[in-house]
């Protein structure tokens, strides 16, 4: 095929205005070089060919009002008739609460919260293009791509701010999620106080979470509250945020989660599988802040996808 070429001919230097301040660096680029992939955007980065005020800064900078953004030449080649991201079509985003602050999104299990290597759209560039009149939308926190459930946007960099102060604290953001795991839960309410280190794994070069004595602090509460024939449903409330945590720690305790690839247990899973049943059964159920603007706490709920109902639904339910 004859190739089409986006072409920035020149070096660009760029002021960051009041509307983006607060945003990753990645993700204000996506917005300065729509057909550019993420992946190309992260090596320019790590190049030095990207610059901010004169220095190499690493794709997580967040940007400042009036900081000088470097945006080097680009360009990139693309098959002809391939249709760039601005002409992909949006997917449908269930918005479960919104105001002039923030919206709540409920996330459905396999989609991604950013683009990435092999993946053209997340969840957010999705919004972005769904909504391409609004200045600022950045996601406050992520769930895994396996996931389902609330996920939170602020639409400021102020609002952002304060929401990410909130998170860091741990004190006011209340995280609760449901999950199915294998075997029985009978020792009651359990905290998991078990500290993790994030690891690249060599056999297939995957991220995982451990457990490591010398690790970062993270600490789960989970309580039973239904028990089926070789599984358990489990409500559980998060005192930290960690990579893979619930899934880590359910897996350390002897009772991974129903469908997780990376920390499950696979035998059990792919008889799962072959009934139908494909994805995670790990589901953020409600996420608690306090409203930036009203300081008055606001609690969001999605509601359990019909999927994972499906599958209780079909299990022998013991009490």
């Amino acid at each position: 095929m004859i190739p089409n070429h986006t072409n920035s001919a020149k070096v660009r230097h760029l002021l960051v205005e009041t509307h983006s301040e607060g945003q990753r660096l990645d993700n204000w680029l996506v917005k300065q070089l729509k057909r550019v992939p993420r992946s190309h955007l992260y090596k320019i980065i790590r190049d030095g060919q990207v610059r901010v005020n004169g220095g190499r800064v690493r794709p997580t900078y967040r940007l400042e009002e009036g900081d000088r953004v470097r945006i080097p030449p680009v360009r990139i080649d693309t098959p002809q008739g391939m249709p760039d991201a601005m002409t992909l079509p949006v997917l449908d985003l269930d918005i479960l609460y919104e105001d002039s602050a923030l919206l709540v999104l409920n996330k459905i299990a396999g989609m991604s919260v950013h683009g990435g290597t092999g993946i053209r759209l997340g969840l957010i560039e999705s919004l972005r293009l769904d909504r391409p009149k609004s200045p600022f939308l950045e996601l406050v926190h992520r769930i895994d791509r396996p996931t389902s459930g609330c996920l939170i946007v602020a639409k400021s960099s102020t609002i952002l701010r304060h929401l990410h102060a909130q998170f860091r604290s741990g004190v006011s953001v209340k995280k609760n999620y449901q999950a199915l795991v294998h075997g029985d839960w009978n020792s009651g309410p359990r905290t998991i106080d078990l500290k993790l280190s994030t690891r690249m794994l060599t056999v297939d070069r995957v991220r995982r979470s451990v457990p490591d004595p010398t690790g970062q602090s993270a600490i789960s509460h989970f309580r039973p509250v239904q028990w089926f024939s070789g599984y358990t449903l489990v409500d559980i409330t998060l005192g930290t945020g960690r990579m893979h945590q619930i899934r880590a720690h359910a897996a350390a305790v002897g009772h991974p989660i129903v469908g997780d690839h990376y920390y499950g247990d696979k035998a059990a899973d792919k008889a799962l599988r072959q009934k139908g049943f494909r994805r995670m059964w790990l589901h953020a159920q409600s996420i608690g802040v306090i409203h930036p603007d009203t300081g008055a706490p606001l609690l969001v709920n999605a509601p359990v996808p019909e999927e994972l109902m499906g599958l209780l639904d079909g299990l022998d339910l013991k009490r």
